[in-house]
């Protein structure tokens, strides 16, 4: 079980996360949804480890394998997607044959050669997933996975999904797609202005008369935004 306690961030006279609490069990598929500067990025990248919080405490992550798919990725010059991938294997301690089988399931086997600065956005982001995977994480964490895939590589997605939740796999991701949302997740936290609008389950939003796009709106437009 993953809890958050207050946690909260602040950059210079912007806060991009005030305290935020909430329990995640084992197992869930949760999404995080809200607008653009809802703090979805910061709160994954506060549980990836990359971000410190200012304040507060996240207990039932330390001990776990840790997957982060981030909104975007700079590789260095020459560097090709396979051996970006060999690179991080070895310093995860990963076996190599681990590479070739995480491009083969997103489908880069053939394209693994080039440099990643020329694949198309659709491209960059299965190698992310990709990059993710790589360890077998306990926790994926995901931001805006569904960003450039077409229809197919979303379907492989939502397969991907259900089987790492099979797995027993706990997956937090952040999306603008709420159909996709809607397909996948068992649980919605609405974000707005750095802030926890809404925790429900994504059952709510299915059988909400309104469209998925009508429901945000509504919830998002109820609530002022702040001066900062």
């Amino acid at each position: 079980m993953i809890q958050l306690e207050e946690v909260s961030k602040t950059y210079g006279n912007h806060t991009a996360l005030y305290p935020f609490s909430a329990t995640i069990q084992p197992g869930t598929c949760l999404a995080l949804c809200g607008g653009n500067g809802a703090g979805k990025s910061t709160l994954l990248s506060i549980l990836a480890g990359i971000v410190r919080p200012d304040k507060g405490r996240i207990v039932g992550v330390e001990k776990q394998c840790i997957g982060y798919m981030p909104d975007a990725l700079h590789i260095p010059a020459g560097v090709s997607a396979r051996r970006w991938l060999v690179y991080l294997a070895q310093l995860r301690g990963t076996k190599k044959n681990r590479v070739e089988e995480v491009l083969d399931r997103v489908g880069l086997t053939d394209a693994a050669g080039r440099e990643p600065s020329f694949y198309s956005r659709g491209m960059m982001q299965r190698l992310l997933f990709a990059q993710m995977i790589l360890g077998e994480p306990d926790i994926l964490l995901m931001d805006e996975p569904g960003n450039g895939l077409d229809p197919f590589w979303v379907e492989e997605w939502k397969q991907w999904i259900e089987t790492y939740r099979k797995r027993g796999a706990t997956i937090i991701f952040s999306s603008h797609l709420l159909h996709d949302v809607l397909a996948v997740s068992e649980r919605i936290l609405l974000m707005h202005n750095g802030r926890l609008l809404k925790d429900e389950p994504a059952e709510a939003w299915r059988s909400d008369v309104r469209s998925p796009e009508q429901r945000f709106l509504d919830l998002t437009k109820s609530t002022p935004i702040l001066d900062e």
